[in-house]
């Protein structure tokens, strides 16, 4: 059984797109177990008047950190699989058993991703991310996420529960970036089967392209190096770069803003730690001007 974890916040308008790309799967053996952040609106009365056995609903008191609702979530799961879903995002009807028949045939490699289309109000912006790559391949991709080489998208993660064991839980201390922080440990100790077919559609929309969303999860990359730091699963090194990249880019969050002087700093912080950076000393310019 897999179980497909689903957390969802005052989403009434765009969950249940995403709930029946689940129930739809070609791969039937699954519970889906919804966790609401404590929803407002309708969300509660359209997912109750579902009829299908497989969802498992609980409703939990507000917190806007989706570690906790995922911690819960994986406490409650029946099944030796785990996946996840966001709840503006929807898979392919084949997702699942694509990902099931890799896990089944690779017992060494401990989780399979997928490529994703990302679209915005029935765009596509992108209909791949790993543009370069076809088939399948299966490797370690701790280090190429170290170096920002490459990407994972949670809702595209079939893993098996039992690598939580020695990943350990989503850190609920992150408002942000409990995602990337999780994955960052995934990778570290389990190879992944990753699959380059986009298997998931990711919609962007207002409430996940903020600048205040941007700098956030910028700190929690940064929060997350610092801990692989400590632990001695990255050197120095990547944990500077890692700093260098994450201040520059949140820099250019502010200088959108015209926060100019909050760009400056965050421009030379990024400085601090490479100082081999023309363009973020031209940038730095440009917070000087009149």
């Amino acid at each position: 059984m897999v179980s497909v974890i689903l957390t969802t916040y005052n989403r009434a308008q765009l969950v249940m797109e995403s709930i029946y790309s689940v129930l739809n799967q070609t791969y039937a053996d699954l519970e889906l177990i919804i966790v609401d952040d404590g929803s407002t609106d309708t969300t509660e009365e359209l997912v109750n008047a579902l009829p299908d056995p497989r969802i498992r609903y609980y409703k939990m008191p507000h917190t806007g950190r989706t570690a906790v609702l995922k911690n819960a979530a994986i406490r409650h799961a029946k099944g030796n699989l785990i996946a996840f879903i966001d709840s503006d995002d929807t898979w392919m009807e084949n997702k699942l058993e694509k990902q099931v028949q890799l896990l089944n045939r690779h017992p060494e490699i401990g989780f399979t991703i997928t490529d994703a289309i990302t679209f915005r109000s029935g765009k596509v912006l992108s209909p791949r991310t790993y543009t370069k790559r076809q088939g399948i391949e299966y490797a370690n991709i701790f280090n190429r996420l170290t170096e920002n080489r490459f990407v994972v998208y949670n809702p595209t993660l079939v893993m098996r529960r039992s690598c939580v064991d020695k990943t350990g839980w989503f850190n609920e201390d992150m408002l942000f970036c409990s995602d990337y922080h999780f994955n960052m440990r995934l990778a570290y100790y389990f190879a992944a089967g990753i699959i380059y077919e986009s298997l998931i559609w990711r919609r962007m929309h207002d409430n996940n392209r903020t600048t205040s969303i941007s700098v956030e999860n910028y700190e929690g990359f940064v929060q997350t190096f610092e801990y692989l730091y400590q632990r001695n699963m990255v050197s120095k090194k990547y944990l500077q770069k890692a700093k260098s990249h994450a201040y520059l880019n949140i820099g250019h969050a502010f200088k959108q803003q015209q926060n100019l002087p909050a760009a400056r700093h965050h421009y030379w912080q990024s400085l601090k730690y490479n100082l081999l950076q023309p363009f973020c000393y031209w940038q730095l310019l440009t917070t000087f001007r009149a």
